[in-house]
């Protein structure tokens, strides 16, 4: 039996932005949901879309949740990525059951934002106005997943010579995140990370998934 005392929480992510952004996330996160979860890192893993590497590749899911089964006194890990044009109530399912059958000592959970990351800045523009943003920026789309590129669309709004750059401005960015606010927002793929997080800071046997597995696991 693990002791609870010692247990930590990791993360697999794909970005190098993501890698310093994740904690301040999660943290932020945790903190507004009045938990307290011991995260003990994130690692940026390769290939973290696929659940194999390609031919003669590296990375992929299975060899990171392996890695993480190697690892001692793990509590949980979460997997948080971006799934583009793909719909995550369609795809995350089909993941965990691949997860699941793995029969890992400790709860996983699996969160994809649609499409990207930067999804989670949209609700709360207004706060970072010292990046550049004019007064008024506001997202143009139909809905939070309107369309892919955020990332470009955020260099868009910017004055003529600067850019949205992952790996300087991500991090600082979360750190101006309104949790209250992005959740007023309904941002779907927020819901799924408050949900993931809920889970794993909660109580319940080792080997758990969320989301709940499907029948059809995505290759």
């Amino acid at each position: 039996m693990k002791r609870l005392a010692t247990l930590q929480f990791h993360v697999l992510v794909e970005g190098h932005g993501e890698v310093k952004a994740v904690p301040v996330l999660l943290a932020g996160l945790a903190h507004h949901l009045g938990m307290r979860i011991p995260w003990a890192g994130t690692l940026r893993w390769k290939n973290i879309h696929l659940w194999k590497p390609g031919h003669g590749g590296r990375g992929g899911l299975l060899q990171g949740l392996e890695l993480m089964r190697s690892k001692r006194d793990v509590g949980g890990v979460l997997v948080l990525r971006d799934e583009d044009d793909l719909c995550p109530r369609l795809t995350a399912p089909g993941i965990s059951t691949l997860i699941r059958n793995l029969n890992l000592p400790f709860r996983t959970a699996v969160t994809l934002l649609r499409p990207e990351y930067e999804v989670l800045f949209l609700p709360c523009l207004h706060r970072m106005q010292g990046f550049g943003f004019p007064p008024r920026t506001r997202w143009d789309g139909k809905n939070w997943e309107a369309r892919r590129d955020i990332k470009g669309w955020l260099s868009g709004q910017l004055p003529r010579g600067r850019s949205y750059k992952p790996t300087t401005d991500q991090k600082p960015m979360t750190q101006l995140i309104d949790f209250a606010e992005l959740d007023a927002a309904q941002v779907a793929c927020f819901g799924s990370l408050v949900r993931a997080v809920r889970f794993l800071g909660g109580h319940g046997p080792e080997g758990r998934v969320y989301p709940p597995p499907s029948e059809h696991p995505t290759d």
